[in-house]
């Protein structure tokens, strides 16, 4: 019978050993109001009140010096591990004076085990007045934009007017300056996909005016306020509704499929059930002898990063509520209990296992279960659950698209890794 997969605290020193993200949430303060902002309380519900704080200097170094610590005694000599850090907010430009005094802490630092990169996702609005550090530092730089003026009319300053015409001029500044920082991998944009927008002139606006292809994302679904249900729902479309609308369709999901809902749900059917497919030999060997544990979606805590909110409290993840903390930084040392956050993890996976162990498609839950409604409850509601009825229609769905689209096997075979 298979079990939910649990895990104890050594896999978690072992994720912080190898952490490969660290994430600090260095202000909750923003220049910008978006209607459909998933911090705020417009159309969200939310555990915790943002009060417009800075994350102290003192508890970023605190982090950064109990991770350097860990890794001097840890036996990994002769390696460069990459890291990421990456800085959040509010708009983390607001607290420019913060990340300066981080980056210039773990240059002195000299980690001689880490190759330190920084990341971080902006509105843009000031932009014109980092531009030299960002360059200078090669920022992985996500710029926030959802299209043309019309598509941006979502995203206003705090005294209601359209962020757009300051967003062009400071990326085009950018583009100016340092056109081969912009032109390169490391500058990137985000684009909400809703009502004032569609994937097809996103993509127009974004090949016309920069070269670049956005990430395209729909609105959160996730916590949704009971009285704002029906203002979501006359905001939000998916990817698939608005492709139907273009007028090349057909063409366009041939060429962007892998960022497709279709293509993603595709290649994560064939990734899962095709038995030939593997990330590493670790998990050739664990499919060969036998797997009996269900892996949901969620992230093992600090497989992918660890995430420091402005009051000291150690996520993660910056996507889920914050009241799931597994530690904290005080003000002189850092609370972080390997048993007790592997305790925690295990307590919210069990607590979706009778859900889990009766799905069909268990074996490739997509499901975070910080994400299932109800999950603070004793009867939480799985959004992903799937009867054999419903496993056989997907399936069904995704052998017909195949037929249809018989090239597309090979082009998931040799682009997978981007999409999983």
């Amino acid at each position: 019978m298979k079990t939910i997969g649990l895990i104890d605290e050594k896999i978690i020193k072992y994720n912080l050993i190898n952490l490969k993200n660290i994430v600090f949430e260095v202000t909750e303060k923003c220049n910008l109001n978006c209607k459909y902002c998933g911090l705020s309380e417009r159309l969200y519900k939310k555990n915790y009140v943002r009060k417009n704080r800075d994350l102290p200097f003192k508890k970023a170094q605190l982090m950064i010096d109990y991770l350097l610590n860990l890794w001097k005694d840890s036996d990994i000599a002769d390696t460069k591990l990459p890291l990421i850090m990456g800085f959040y907010g509010g708009e983390p430009l607001g607290n420019i004076s913060l990340i300066k005094k981080i980056t210039d802490y773990i240059e002195r630092s000299n980690p001689s085990d880490r190759q330190i990169f920084y990341a971080m996702t902006t509105n843009a609005m000031w932009l014109d007045k980092h531009i030299d550090f960002l360059a200078e530092k090669k920022f992985y730089l996500t710029i926030s934009l959802d299209g043309d003026d019309t598509a941006q009319s979502y995203r206003v300053d705090r005294s209601g007017n359209s962020s757009y015409d300051q967003v062009i001029r400071n990326v085009k500044l950018l583009q100016q300056i340092y056109p081969d920082y912009f032109n390169g991998p490391l500058v990137n944009f985000i684009s909400v996909l809703h009502n004032r927008n569609d994937v097809e002139p996103i993509l127009d606006f974004f090949k016309t005016n920069f070269n670049k292809t956005p990430q395209i994302t729909p609105l959160n679904s996730y916590n949704i306020s009971e009285d704002k249900k029906e203002e979501f729902r006359e905001m939000y479309q998916n990817k698939s509704q608005s492709l139907i609308k273009s007028t090349n369709c057909a063409t366009l999901e041939d060429k962007y499929f892998l960022e497709m809902p279709r293509g993603l749900q595709l290649s994560k059917y064939l990734y899962h059930t095709s038995g030939n497919i593997f990330y590493n030999y670790n998990q050739l060997l664990m499919q060969k002898f036998g797997n009996n544990e269900i892996l949901t979606g969620t992230c093992t805590p600090f497989s992918k990063k660890l995430f420091v909110t402005v009051d000291g409290k150690i996520l993660p993840c910056e996507r889920i509520d914050h009241d799931f903390e597994v530690g904290y930084i005080h003000d002189d040392f850092v609370e972080l209990d390997y048993a007790h956050v592997a305790e925690r993890h295990n307590f919210y996976l069990l607590k979706s296992a009778g859900q889990c162990i009766r799905c069909t498609a268990n074996t490739f839950c997509p499901q975070c279960v910080y994400h299932i409604n109800r999950i603070r409850t004793e009867s939480p509601l799985c959004p992903n659950f799937f009867t054999q009825e419903s496993f056989d229609r997907e399936k069904e769905q995704n052998f017909t698209y195949l037929r249809e689209h018989p090239h597309y096997y090979k082009k998931i075979l040799n682009e997978i890794s981007f999409t999983l």
